[in-house]
């Protein structure tokens, strides 16, 4: 990695060709030189449930022609609703060869959170699992999509509810193969058509919908080949991470047929099964997050055996100290490698160690190719020189085309030079990067982003919250590793004599947990304060929330009210 001056930009030593390529030709290029009969995805529960890559690639088309027959048109959005499993990529590649656009919404989401996310990206048709099926029909019906554009994963029509009219996935297989690659030229997909509706907080503000078009998709790809089809052993992985997310994704849906790696499916991440997984299926290549790290620092002496197969760790999400990494490195074989990784959902992958690269400093990784990086201090000045931290800007061929319905989000991303403001607090050192916290609002829980705002709207809902305020509460969990908590600083309505208690912690949490999805809630507690500290514009100063002044009334007396209630609104709206 060098840095160039004048503009002091860092980036990765070596530059990479990026095929001009749609992300399913690119997929499928290589399929013919891999074993046709080798199962490629695999049930890590029920190995014998699987696909080769050829199977895929039928599947993919039926899938595509089924969907047009259904009615999907070019641009359409399918929301994709299911934890993970072996028919997730082909759904997800059968929902782009089709033409349409792909939604991932998470599988744990409330009515409400699937409400907001039909609003947001307009999807023609759901595809969910039977057992999610309740809140998707609440959202459904509060979107105005009918049931009739819902299929069921894992059931046939036969088993399906008579109470509404979704369908088995199953139907989509009955009306023959498409194959993008016969479209005529005008109509073939290119790198600029959207592929992916990812969703994201970006650096601030409420859920937002980033635009993905193919050539993000192609050059994620072909950079993450770069460095992970270094390995000088067979690979094999597995995936306990959900897939809609954008570390996850590229490892699970092209890579293995890319690669020809055999990739096993959890549906979600438990101790036992994954433990039992690797050593099983003798697996060599796994992402996590650091509370999969914590759960493996915790294994018992007699249990190490089971991850001793583990050759390349890759661990995103949320910073690792060099003594929890070195911790994790007890465990496994002295041929293992972990490496971190940084990334954004609207600038993909951004740093990683290879596999042959082991590294013991803390460090989130090297750039990868084609990736610049330029750091930026509080004042607006270019940095250029090591161990000294400043927010991280990019510039990559792995780039978002902007926010679905959100020119203005769109507009303030990217700085004149095309650069992407990360949000996260950098440094480089040694031609390593390191991350040295977070500078904009958004929280990232056990790797997952929380918009402060979005918490903020919900808990307002609450007829006896007046005004409030959330942050994330750092601190070290039992394992050592560094973790941030949802708090939320709450100025509570005045007493009335309707009220037969004062509005208590359990109350807000209890609200808020039964509209959010778990990792929201707020498990970094509930305080009670006077007023929430805002600037002029009345924007909230969330630095400024831990020392705003407590208030400790359980209840007050109707005389007290008046008083109280001035206090409070000159707190929040004083000019």
């Amino acid at each position: 990695m060098t840095s160039s001056h004048p503009e002091h930009v860092w980036a990765a030593a070596d530059l990479l060709h990026i095929p001009d390529s749609d992300i399913l030709s690119f997929t499928f290029y290589q399929i013919n030189h891999l074993d046709p009969h080798r199962p490629i995805f695999l049930e890590a529960k029920d190995p014998h449930l699987s696909y080769s890559a050829l199977q895929v690639r039928q599947r993919v088309r039926q899938l595509a022609k089924g969907l047009r027959h259904h009615g999907l048109n070019p641009g359409d959005c399918v929301c994709l609703h299911s934890y993970n499993n072996i028919h997730y990529p082909v759904l997800w590649l059968g929902i782009i060869a089709a033409g349409g656009i792909v939604s991932g919404s998470n599988p744990a989401y409330t009515a409400s959170e699937l409400t907001r996310h039909f609003h947001l990206t307009r999807p023609k048709f759901i595809i969910t699992q039977s057992d999610a099926l309740p809140p998707i029909l609440q959202a459904t019906a509060a979107s105005g999509i009918p049931s009739s554009n819902v299929f069921c994963l894992g059931s046939r029509d036969d088993q399906l509810s008579p109470d509404n009219d979704c369908k088995s996935w199953i139907s989509l297989l009955n009306f023959g193969e498409y194959d993008w690659q016969q479209d005529q030229p005008g109509d073939r997909p290119t790198q600029s058509r959207i592929a992916v509706y990812a969703m994201t907080s970006g650096t601030t503000g409420l859920p937002k919908a980033a635009l993905i078009p193919h050539r993000y998709l192609v050059a994620q790809t072909a950079m993450l080949e770069a460095r992970v089809g270094r390995s000088a052993y067979q690979p094999s992985q597995l995936i306990c991470l959900p897939v809609f997310h954008a570390f996850a994704s590229p490892l699970a849906l092209v890579i293995p047929l890319r690669l020809g790696i055999p990739t096993y499916f959890l549906p979600r991440f438990n101790l036992a099964d994954f433990t039992a997984a690797i050593h099983r299926f003798s697996i060599t290549d796994c992402p996590v997050v650091p509370p999969i790290i914590a759960a493996m620092n915790r294994l018992s002496t007699e249990d190490q055996y089971l991850v001793k197969s583990l050759r390349y760790v890759v661990c995103a999400g949320a910073p690792m100290t060099a003594s929890v990494q070195t911790q994790l490195y007890s465990l496994l074989s002295p041929d293992a490698v972990i490496a971190q990784c940084l990334g954004t959902t609207e600038t993909g992958w951004l740093t990683l160690f290879d596999p042959g690269e082991k590294d013991t400093s803390g460090s989130v990784g090297r750039l990868m190719p084609n990736v610049e990086l330029k750091l930026v201090d509080e004042n607006g000045n270019v940095i250029s020189k090591d161990d000294v931290p400043g927010e991280g800007f990019v510039r990559t061929p792995v780039l978002f085309s902007g926010y679905l319905g959100n020119a203005q989000e769109t507009a303030a991303s990217l700085d004149p030079q095309g650069f992407y403001g990360t949000g996260d607090l950098l440094y480089v050192h040694n031609n390593k990067v390191f991350h040295d916290g977070r500078i904009k609002e958004i929280m990232k829980v056990n790797g997952w982003q929380v918009s402060p705002s979005e918490l903020e709207g919900v808990l307002l809902q609450h007829p006896r919250i007046m005004d409030v305020g959330v942050v994330g509460r750092s601190s070290l969990n039992p394992s050592g590793i560094p973790e941030t908590l949802p708090r939320a600083y709450v100025v509570r309505r005045p007493f009335r004599p309707s009220d037969t208690s004062p509005l208590s912690e359990d109350e807000v949490k209890t609200f808020l947990a039964s509209k959010v999805i778990s990792y929201k809630q707020l498990k970094g507690g509930v305080a009670f304060v006077k007023a929430i500290p805002r600037s002029n514009t009345g924007k909230i100063l969330r630095r400024l929330l831990e020392q705003a002044e407590i208030d400790d009334s359980d209840n007050l007396s109707r005389s007290e009210q008046p008083k109280k209630l001035q206090v409070v609104l000159r707190g929040v709206y004083r000019p």
